[in-house]
C-alpha cells in the first residue's frame, strides 16, 4: 500500500485536469496513489482522466452531486494511507511538492499538517507565503486561512473525527484548517510548491460575496474560541470595521487599538495563542490597514513632496513601520515633474 494518497476532487475541470494529473505523476516522491473523486461533472472531465494510463490513479464517480465539502469527506473516507495530500483538479504541483512536505512530517512527529508556498497564475499573478511556524499559523487564523494544498496525517481525520463542513462552503478549507490547527501543529515550507490557477469559473471568483460571508463566520469561530464573552456588537465590530483595510478617522484608529488590547487580555485568560506572536500579528494587521489607507488617500495618483507634506499633517503620519515610512519619503523626494 502506498504511504500517501493525493486527493483530487473534480467537477467540470476538463480544460485543466490533464495538466493537473500529469504534475502529480511527475512528482519526485513516488510512493503515492492519486484518488480522483468526480462530483458528477457534466463535461468530459472523467473521460480525460480515464485516458491517462497509470496504475497509481484511482477514479471514483459519485452517483449524485454532493458539493465540494461532502465530496472531500467521501474521498477521505476511502483513504487508508498514512498521509493525504490535498489538490484541486485545475492546479499544478511543482515536482518536489510531495517530497518536501512528506519529509517534514516524517522527520517531525509532532507536526500534523505541512503546507507550502504557492504562485497564483492565470487571470491574477502573485507569490504567496503563509507563516512558517505553528504559533504564527495558528494566530494568523484569526484573520485568514494559513494552509493551502497541504500534506497531513490521516489520523487527524480518522481519530479526531474532523470533517469538512457543508455549511462552511465556499470557505470549507478555512473552517477545516481552523478546527485542525486547534488540535494539531502546522508548518509551512517557505518555497513555491504549487501553482494555483486563477480563472473566472472558480468558486472563489463566481461566489465572492458568499465566500466573504463564510470567511467572516470562520473568523468569529476563532474569536469565540478565544472567549465566549464577546458581545454581539463586539463580534460585528471584529468581522466588520476591525478587519477593514481603510482607517476612516483618528477615532477609528483608537478603537482598533483598544479592541486589539482586549483580544490580548482575553488571551491571557485562556492562553490559546502565544502572546508575543499575537501582539505581533495584531500590530501587523493595524500597520497594513494604515499603509493601505495612506496609499489610497495621499498617493493613489502618484508621489510628490506636496502629497507627502499633506500626509505628514494627517493623524496617520509615522504610524506605519520604518520600511513604509522610508518608502513614502524616498518616492516623494525622487518625484519628477513631467
Amino acid at each position: 500500500m502506498a504511504k500517501v494518497t493525493v486527493l483530487m476532487p473534480t467537477y467540470n475541470v476538463a480544460p485543466y485536469v490533464k495538466e493537473a494529473i500529469e504534475s502529480v505523476l511527475l512528482q519526485t516522491y513516488r510512493d503515492f496513489e492519486l484518488l480522483v473523486i468526480d462530483d458528477c461533472s457534466t463535461d468530459n472531465t472523467v473521460a480525460i482522466v480515464r485516458q491517462i494510463n497509470d496504475p497509481r490513479i484511482r477514479v471514483v464517480q459519485n452517483e449524485r452531486n454532493l458539493g465540494l465539502a461532502e465530496n472531500l469527506n467521501r474521498g477521505l473516507s476511502l483513504i487508508s494511507t498514512e498521509y493525504v495530500s490535498r489538490m484541486d483538479g485545475d492546479d499544478i504541483a511543482e515536482p518536489q511538492w510531495l517530497e518536501r512536505e512528506v519529509s517534514i512530517l516524517d522527520s517531525h512527529p509532532d507536526i500534523g499538517i505541512c503546507g507550502g508556498g504557492f504562485e497564483r497564475f492565470g487571470s491574477c499573478k502573485s507569490l504567496v507565503r503563509f507563516p512558517e511556524h505553528h504559533e504564527d499559523c495558528l494566530t494568523n487564523m484569526l484573520f485568514e486561512c494559513s494552509i493551502i494544498v497541504p500534506t497531513f496525517r490521516m489520523s487527524l481525520y480518522r481519530d479526531r473525527e474532523l470533517r469538512y463542513r457543508t455549511d462552511a462552503f465556499p470557505a470549507e478549507d478555512y473552517q477545516f484548517w481552523a478546527e485542525c490547527l486547534r488540535i494539531a501543529k502546522a508548518h509551512n515550507i517557505q518555497e513555491t510548491l504549487f501553482r494555483y490557477r486563477m480563472h473566472p469559473s472558480q468558486i472563489c471568483t463566481a461566489r465572492r460575496q458568499e465566500q466573504e460571508r463564510k470567511v467572516a463566520e470562520v473568523r468569529l469561530y476563532m474569536l469565540e474560541w478565544l472567549s465566549t464573552d464577546f458581545t454581539t456588537a463586539e463580534k460585528n465590530y471584529y468581522i466588520g470595521p476591525f478587519m477593514a483595510n481603510e482607517i476612516v478617522s483618528k477615532q477609528d484608529l483608537t478603537e482598533r487599538k483598544t479592541f486589539a488590547d482586549k483580544i490580548i487580555e482575553k488571551n491571557r485568560q485562556v492562553g490559546h495563542f502565544d502572546e508575543a506572536t499575537l501582539r505581533h500579528r495584531l500590530h501587523k494587521h493595524l500597520v497594513q490597514a494604515i499603509y493601505h489607507t495612506v496609499n489610497n488617500r495621499y498617493f493613489k495618483d502618484g508621489y510628490s513632496l506636496g502629497r507627502y507634506m499633506r500626509y505628514l499633517g494627517s493623524g496617520l503620519a509615522l504610524k506605519t513601520n520604518c520600511r513604509y515610512e522610508v518608502r513614502f519619503l524616498l518616492k516623494s523626494l525622487l518625484f519628477k515633474k513631467a
